[in-house]
């Protein structure tokens, strides 16, 4: 019944999809020249702005596409990009960018630096909500650990019960019931059964150490 659950559990953990899991790309990363590929480059004053591409409507709290500088990869039939800019104390930007067929096409943003106390503060609450999420995601990843290593102890749990009950038939079935042979038996069925103890008690605790980190992290996702 635990193995069970616990695999329900892992599905469930590996079978969660972010819409703003996107990693950020770092701009020293290598850009492939390919015939058909464009791309544009977006340098910004300050540098680490985030880049968000082609977003009709945008939840900064979400990770960006890119993070300036780098290199952003246009499809092929896209004429104008739409890029917005997001830096904690400067003023949101958003450019339509219209783009040649060919070749690697460059921008290059100063950002304007806001005096809106308001807007700065709001800016506060997004990044402060993305760390959590970030955080969130870490957590529910970092949950997959303590799950494992309880599937894995359910497993052995469930062996060792099986070879202290083969001792313990063993033990009831032998004719003589003293010399060293019942004496090894006997150990064995206690070794087993001890190893069988420790080894539920490990895959409980995991179990619950994993529970309660895939919770707070599914919690700090949202």
């Amino acid at each position: 019944m635990m193995i069970q659950f616990l695999i329900i559990l892992i599905t469930l953990l590996c079978g969660i999809s972010f819409a703003d899991t996107a990693v950020p790309q770092d701009s020293a990363s290598t850009v492939s020249s390919t015939e058909h590929t464009r791309y544009l480059h977006i340098s910004t004053n300050p540098t680490k702005a985030d880049i968000f591409v082609n977003r009709s409507s945008i939840d900064f709290s979400s990770m960006p596409d890119y993070v300036s500088p780098n290199f952003v990869e246009i499809p092929q039939g896209d004429s104008t990009v739409k890029i917005t800019l997001f830096q904690l104390g400067y003023n949101d930007t958003i450019i339509n960018v219209s783009l040649p067929e060919k070749d690697t096409s460059f921008l290059i943003v100063s950002l304007r630096q806001s005096y809106d106390e308001d807007l700065t503060d709001s800016q506060h609450k997004i990044v402060a909500h993305r760390n959590r999420k970030s955080l969130g995601r870490k957590l529910i990843w970092a949950s997959f650990v303590p799950l494992a290593t309880s599937a894995v102890a359910a497993i052995v749990t469930q062996k060792y019960i099986r070879d202290a009950r083969d001792d313990r038939h063993s033990i009831q079935n032998s004719a003589i019931r003293n010399g060293d042979n019942y004496q090894e038996k006997f150990d064995n069925f206690k070794d087993n059964k001890n190893k069988a103890k420790t080894a539920k008690t490990i895959g409980g605790t995991s179990l619950g150490l994993g529970i309660i980190v895939f919770s707070a992290g599914l919690i700090l996702s949202f």
